[in-house]
Order: C-alpha cells, then structure tokens, then sequence
C-alpha cells in the first residue's frame, strides 16, 4: 500500500463513520464502495465484515441488537482506520 492509498483510505473510511453517527442512509453503500477499494489491502478484511454488517443494519433501530451492531460496525471501521493511518504514517 503507498502512501497515497492509504490516505485515500483513511478519507473513505471517514465518510463511513460520519455516515454511521449520523445515522445517514448512504453508510451501506459508502460501507461497500471503501470495500471494495480496500480489496487486498491491509484493513480490507475489516471494511469487508463492515460491509456485510451494514446490510443488514436498521440505522434507526432502538433495540439492544441494532445498536449493537451499528456500534460493532463503527468499531470495524475505526479498527480499518488506524491500521490505514499507521500504513500512511509508515509511508505505505
């Protein structure tokens, strides 16, 4: 990964995140575009569960089992996240 990729990356993700605090509907479908981008690259395996999470997620829900999973899914994010800064960091 260079060092642009990973800035890139770490800019994906963060739209992710806003989108899932915000609890705005287009935190799937940035959830699978930065998935896709992140194939084969370190912290794609994370985005990739992320991802698959996200589908299923009631953004709105009250329950135990949706915050749950928004929070696992916002955990994932962040887990990509750093790894992608500290390759940034590293120079790639």
């Amino acid at each position: 990964m260079t060092r642009a990729e990973a800035v890139r990356l770490v800019a994906a993700i963060a739209q992710c995140e806003m989108a899932l605090v915000r609890r705005d509907a287009a935190a799937g479908p940035l959830l699978a575009q930065a998935s896709r981008a992140a194939e084969g690259l370190p912290g794609g395996d994370l985005l990739s569960a992320a991802a698959r999470l996200a589908r299923d997620l009631d953004l709105h829900g009250r329950d135990r089992r949706d915050r749950a999973r928004r929070k696992a899914t916002q955990a994932l994010c962040r887990a990509a996240a750093i790894e992608a800064q500290a390759r940034a960091m590293a120079g790639g």
